[in-house]
């Protein structure tokens, strides 16, 4: 450590002093609007659900004398005092009540974990809360002016203003021009150009997300003194050309889309599949795809005409987006969690695509932009037509089976294989007389049971439960059991009814002393719900597999629902297996059928061991089976259809029908907003066809100012996730629609085409020095004076690390990393299962973050994220100093260096410029190359420690961390 501390005083010494840049963008507007969408998304409905029958103005009796309709209300408190006090969740009374520790609120049942979580969250976060106490929810849309609002800078037709003329020749693009036309008037004086290294550097950081080597820069540096502006549109190409491109702007759009690998909320589900999301964006942004088709896919891609199974594949995966965010599916409020979802949604569209914040006119008009709630729900109407939820008590996402990714044949095959096998075990079995024991017959095949047999690899398991194969016998490939006392634990089995009647109910289980002697089972059924209780200690009733639950009647279509209760079971273990339904006039055939023919001595045993034989290669025959891709995804529901406007966004409170469609604020052809959707579907076409029209003036502004940000350092409009009112204006409205009106038509709105124009311009060269005098002038350089200066990513940061220390794996490009699929992602060891691939394939889990990833400020995956926040704390630089990760990786750095040094180990000039480039992408000062000559030269021989100290110091040095 003293080493190291030693050199941080030598290394870089002129560098530190920028380590508080001028040029740090700033974060109060953004984190103010993410805290106001925060409570109007998970705070709000919550109050207006739980809490305004008796604590809001208009209720019938106000109890306790307390208000929560404002946010004067929960200061001033009531009878007991203040409800909250801000900042400090732990000392308000507000969430005392709601942890039922005090009062109880509300009295009828305490609200879940997660949403008492988020008060907390809101109260520790300042308590944002726009409403008053004088505030009513308008319902209707006659309350905003919309042809007012269609005056707002973001809501006017994008235009293709006349490029300005300048007098002198330091513009070589029209970009150059838009800008340098505001500087006379603004008494700018622009920064000279970058050095050509730094130029580099930037190039290489910008569009792969990788640094250059030594080797690069000079290269480049040599071409760039010859021809400046063919050398940097030479590298831009060859580096848009590269699969590093995609997987670095890839990064930046799973930030926008909130994407990640678990569901948050509860015991935060893993998504298994959602790498084939990550794997569809790299891959469209290496392609080039029009970002029109781009969004078009996430909206709705299962519905999209396709030519090839690949195609179909492709755009499917895309509509993943639509279920990527963060939900908790343990709401047992299942209307509730249904609205929720399309909130989310709503507000990831909103934010996202439109750089709108659509969530906020959930419950009344939105406060601040002309969005009435009627378009709220004329959105919702849509995805309320779209399904993204499967039933349970624990519900579940739609997954759909792709058509590539397997060998169909292989598939063929395999199915034709265990039909055989199945058939010999089922001719052996009807020759077997009933004196062969339950016990040897071990796993039975559901296929060869009768009816409709549901195993315990469908149902719907909460709480612990074990998987075993130990006692026989059991149906499938084993069988679930649990000895939790806990609340909760149950088992569910569905099962849809083909035709009306009565029908037998069984439940498979093998018996034994260490059993429940009582395991309470309920059935719904179309004449209510009925409960018996299972001795799992005595053998089971029904051919030693099968304990009868009783008979009921179904109607045709309806779904049977068999659920095990193992928290309310008697001591010993509870044995989940499988269920059976047969129809009551099969139930005499198939106790007929099943009555064997006369075997026994020698050919009884020999069927016998035969029969294991069989059961045993058709088990390891099932373990065979070639796995059919699946992809996370939406499709219609069977009966879409317009829907209610939720009064004070109460999903019970049901309102007027709102027909489907857009936002009414746009062009002022507002029919465009209510389209005619074809019946019998969602309306997502439509809303794709409509989020992508050049006729949309949001779509193109909010991802050209993206792009914008993320090349040049800052946005043209520095709110990216808010073009609304509350959000800041653009600097140079002027460029934004030039950028926007050619994305769109003669760029065909290509990603490419787009960074190619920004990244050859001269505003993109420009040196991040700030002098006295731009600091004065224009301190958050509004006028494009100069570069801005930034900190890396962490997945940047990351990667950088790994390519210098010659660590970092770049032959994988795609597929699962998830290495140990846990049923929840807290339980996933990230150290334990560490790689060396890009940090975008790192498993990215909402309650499980790498700790590198939350060291530096990586994207919030619960919410847009258009613009990280940046940080600077000690912490940080402790992680440098210590992290296991950045030792081990200085140290292979220092190993590499030294196996290519000369024979004799002298440390050369030429050797340390080589270490420079490659860390900090600059030549080395006189006086570091002299500090380091020191440095290493006090040891003899030179030790791979002391080129490791000086690797560990410069990844910890500002340089290093932050473009220039």
């Amino acid at each position: 450590m003293l080493l190291l501390t030693g050199l941080l005083s030598i290394v870089l010494p002129a560098s530190q002093s920028n380590a508080q840049d001028q040029n740090q963008p700033e974060q109060n507007q953004p984190e103010q609007d993410r805290r106001l969408a925060f409570f109007e998304t998970r705070i709000r409905p919550v109050l207006i659900q739980h809490c305004y029958e008796c604590h809001a103005a208009g209720a019938k009796s106000i109890k306790g004398g307390l208000l929560l309709d404002s946010r004067d209300g929960l200061l001033e408190g009531g009878e007991s005092g203040p409800s909250v006090v801000v900042g400090q969740p732990e000392e308000s009374l507000l969430l005392e009540a709601l942890r039922h520790e005090s009062f109880e609120m509300p009295p009828q049942k305490r609200l879940d974990d997660t949403i008492i979580q988020d008060f907390a969250t809101w109260v520790r976060d300042g308590l944002v809360d726009p409403r008053t106490a004088t505030e009513s929810p308008r319902p209707l849309s006659r309350d905003i002016d919309l042809d007012k609002g269609r005056e707002f800078w973001s809501f006017r037709p994008v235009t293709s203003p006349p490029v300005p003329r300048t007098d002198t020749p330091w513009a070589i693009t029209d970009i150059d021009r838009f800008v340098e036309s505001k500087w006379k008037d603004a008494e700018i004086i622009p920064t000279p150009d970058a050095t050509p290294s730094q130029i580099a550097r930037r190039l290489f950081m910008v569009l792969t997300g990788l640094p250059p080597n030594a080797d690069q820069i000079r290269h480049f540096v040599t071409a760039y003194e010859a021809a400046p502006d063919a050398a940097v549109a030479s590298l831009t190409d060859e580096l848009l050309a590269s699969p590093r491109f995609g997987e670095r702007w890839g990064r930046h759009w799973l930030d926008v889309v909130r994407f990640a690998e678990s569901s948050g909320g509860g015991r935060s589900l893993m998504f298994p599949d959602a790498w084939r999301f990550r794997d569809y964006v790299i891959q469209s942004f290496n392609e080039d795809k029009p970002y029109s088709q781009f969004l078009k896919e996430h909206v709705a891609g299962d519905l999209l005409p396709s030519h090839t199974d690949s195609e179909r594949d492709e755009q499917l995966v895309g509509s993943g987006f639509l279920v990527l965010g963060a939900i908790n599916y343990e709401q047992q409020d299942k209307e509730t969690l249904r609205m929720d979802v399309i909130d989310e949604q709503i507000t990831a569209i909103g934010q996202g695509f439109l750089g709108m914040t659509l969530g906020c006119a959930r419950c009344h008009n939105h406060k601040f932009d002309p969005v009435p709630t009627e378009d709220y729900y004329a959105l919702a109407g849509i995805l309320h037509s779209t399904k993204a939820l499967t039933p349970g008590n624990v519900s579940g996402y739609v997954t759909t089976n792709l058509r590539t990714g397997f060998d169909p044949q292989e598939l063929e095959q395999w199915k034709k294989t265990d039909a055989e096998l199945a058939a010999q075990i089922e001719q052996i079995r009807k020759r077997l007389t009933p004196t062969t024991s339950a016990s040897e017959r071990r796993a039975i095949s559901a296929d060869s049971l009768p009816g409709i047999v549901v195993d315990d690899d469908v149902a719907i398991f909460v709480g612990e439960w074990m998987n075993s194969s130990h006692s026989a016998p059991f149906v499938g490939v084993g069988y679930r059991h649990s000895n939790s006392p806990r609340t909760g634990v149950t088992a569910e089995f569905r099962a849809i009814m083909p035709a009306d009647g009565m029908y037998a109910i069984r439940m498979s289980h093998n018996s034994a002393d260490s059993r429940s002697a009582k395991v309470p089972v309920s059935i719904r059924h179309s004449r209510g719900t009925a409960k018996v209780n299972v001795n799992q200690q005595r053998a089971a009733n029904a051919d030693g597999v099968f304990s009868s639950l009783g008979e009921y009647h179904f109607d045709a279509g309806e779904e049977a629902v068999v659920t095990i209760h193992a928290d309310q079971a008697s001591a010993g273990y509870v044995i989940v297996d499988a269920v059976q339904f047969i129809p009551l006039k099969e139930l005499a055939d198939v106790q007929d059928s099943s009555a064997p023919a006369e075997t026994s001595g020698p050919d009884q045993q020999q069927l016998t061991e035969t029969l294991k034989q069989l059961e045993k290669d058709r088990k390891t025959h099932a373990a065979r089976k070639p796995a059919i891709p699946l992809a996370m995804s939406v499709t219609d529901e069977d009966s879409p259809g317009d829907w209610h406007l939720h009064i004070r966004g109460d999903a019970r409170n049901l309102g007027p029908i709102v027909p489907r469609g857009f936002l009414q604020v746009g062009p002022a052809d507002t029919t465009s907003a209510r389209p005619i959707i074809p019946e019998g579907t969602s309306g997502r076409r439509e809303l794709a066809d409509w989020l992508t029209s050049v006729d949309n003036p949001l779509t193109a502004r909010v991802y050209v100012n993206r792009v914008w940000q993320h090349a040049i350092g800052e946005g043209l409009v520095r709110t990216p996730d808010n073009f609304g009112t509350t959000g800041r204006p653009p600097d140079h409205p002027e460029l934004l629609d030039h950028l926007a009106w050619n994305f769109m038509h003669s760029g065909q709105w290509s990603t490419r085409q787009l960074l190619r124009a920004i990244c050859t311009s001269r505003v993109f060269r420009l040196s991040s020095e700030v002098t006295a005098a731009a600091q004065a002038k224009d301190p958050d350089n509004r006028w494009l004076g100069r570069g801005f200066r930034r900190r890396l990513d962490a997945e940047v940061l990351r990667d950088a690390i790994l390519q210098i220390s010659g660590e970092l794996d770049l032959t994988f490009d795609g597929g699962r990393t998830i290495q140990h699929v846990t049923q929840y992602d807290n339980e996933y060891d990230h150290q334990k299962y560490a790689s060396r691939h890009r940090s975008v394939y790192v498993p990215f889990l909402r309650n499980s973050m790498l700790d590198f990833f939350e060291v530096f400020d990586v994207a919030n995956p619960n919410l847009v994220t258009g613009r990280r926040n940046v940080s600077t704390l000690p912490g940080q630089a402790l992680f440098l100093m210590n992290s296991p990760f950045l030792m081990e990786q200085a140290e292979h750095a220092a190993r590499r260096l030294m196996e290519s040094a000369s024979g004799d180990g002298t440390v050369t000039d030429q050797q340390i410029e080589t270490v420079w480039l490659n860390v900090l992408g600059r030549q080395p000062t006189g006086q570091e190359v002299t500090r380091i000559q020191v440095f290493l030269n006090s040891s003899d021989p030179i030790a791979t420690n002391d080129w490791t100290a000086v690797y560990q110091a410069l990844f910890g040095s500002v340089d290093f961390r932050y473009l220039d």
